[in-house]
């Protein structure tokens, strides 16, 4: 197991027990960047392109799946290089300590938003596939 650096490691275990005041800076809507989405569908590419973070930056990724087919993303090695602070589904923020992947059995979308901590280079990919359009490249900087 890798471990984070210890700022990164205090930033992710300080945050979920701080209050709204101490943490409105960091998460506050002004400091978040908002990624271009991520697509689920049958024969089409996951993403456009790499994406780019920096560490320390507060992110949004929306990942919409059109219904053609179940599926799924999975990327552990990225979702434990984040602090993850919420996942929207229908209108439902879900808290996790810990994701592995998301999986979308109809049409609909997932917004994830999170705080990119551990430098280095991930994926997000369908399960079961080995074609490059079904994966994203995650660099963080």
């Amino acid at each position: 197991m890798q471990s984070l650096p210890c700022t990164a490691l205090c930033l992710a275990l300080a945050l979920p027990t701080m209050g709204a005041a101490q943490t409105a800076g960091l998460l506050s809507r002004e400091n978040r960047e908002d990624l271009p989405p991520l697509t689920l569908a049958s024969g089409e590419p996951v993403s456009k392109g790499p994406l780019h973070l920096k560490s320390g930056t507060y992110y949004t990724l929306e990942i919409r799946a059109d219904g053609s087919q179940e599926l799924a993303l999975e990327g552990a090695g990225f979702f434990h290089a984040i602090w993850v602070n919420e996942i929207v589904i229908n209108d439902i923020e879900v808290r996790p300590l810990g994701v592995a992947s998301l999986e979308f059995d109809d049409e609909g979308s997932a917004e994830i938003s999170f705080i990119a901590i551990k430098p280095g280079s991930y994926e997000l990919r369908v399960p079961g596939t080995t074609g490059d359009s079904q994966r994203v490249e995650i660099v963080i900087e």
